[in-house]
Formats: structure tokens, sequence, C-alpha cells
């Protein structure tokens, strides 16, 4: 890879078995070494929770396809990964929530999934329940970057 950066990386979807966290998630070191793999999901949740008839692109922002940088902070309080310092980053589809910002978002933070059967997000990456206390563990510190298909 040539860097020393540490990375996470989401697979396509359809690497993993579950029918929510599609996608296998792995973490490397700055050397190359696979510190560990889980579920998760770099698309947002299919629909809105305060209006379900909402769907897919229409209801948020897909972030484009890409490497972005990423660090320790927070979401919701709770410890999580931000991507690029909570500045813009593109979207595949308009920003449906601020139709002004155009085809990008902010905010944007790699954080836990809220149920097994629903991501609970309205644009961000998301791991696993289950899996991301240990996700959260198994990254080093500092910067590192996210990787998304």
């Amino acid at each position: 890879m040539g860097d020393s950066t540490w990375k996470v990386v989401f697979g396509e979807t359809g690497t993993t078995n579950d029918s929510v966290y599609t996608q296998k998630v792995t973490i490397f070191s700055a050397n190359g070494e696979v510190l560990g793999t889980f579920k998760g999901s770099s698309t947002p949740n299919p629909f809105k929770p305060s209006d379900p008839s909402i769907k897919g692109e229409e209801a948020y922002p897909f972030i484009s396809e890409g490497s972005y940088g990423v660090t320790h902070g927070t979401h919701k309080g709770k410890p999580a990964l931000v991507v690029n310092n909570n500045q813009f980053v593109p979207t595949r589809n308009k920003n449906p929530n601020f139709p002004d910002y155009g085809k990008r978002a902010n905010y944007i933070h790699v954080h836990w999934g809220y149920k097994t059967t629903w991501k609970g997000s309205a644009g961000c990456p998301t791991i696993h329940p289950g899996q991301w206390k240990d996700f959260l563990a198994k990254v080093p510190s500092g910067s590192g970057i996210l990787v998304v298909p």
C-alpha cells in the first residue's frame, strides 16, 4: 500500500451473510496487518423512520465511493469515528435533508447500528451493534483512512 496509516475498509454489499449489515468491514494496521473483521453497512437506513414511505436515496444521502480521513471523536456523545473532521464529503445523490448542500453531506460518523434489524443511520456508515465495542477496541489511535466502495 505504500503509506503508513491504518484503514477501515468497507467491502462490497453482499460480503457478509447478514441481511442488514451486508458489508465486511476490515481494520488494517499501518503495516497492512488485519486487526479485525466485522459486519457493517456504508449505506444509510433504507427508509425514514418518521415517514417509512420515503425510501432509499429520497430518504438520506449515500456517501460516494472513495477514501476519507477519519479520526476518533463522538456520535451522540459516545465514542465513534469522525469522517473528514465533520466537513463535507461527496454523496451519490442530492442530500434530501438539506437540499442547499447539493451532492454532499457533513457530520458523517462511523458509528454503531441501532438495531440488528435496522441500521439507524441518516448517511453514516454503521457497524453491527453486537460488534461495535469490539470494533472500536481494534481501531488504532490517531488518524486513519475510511474506504467506502
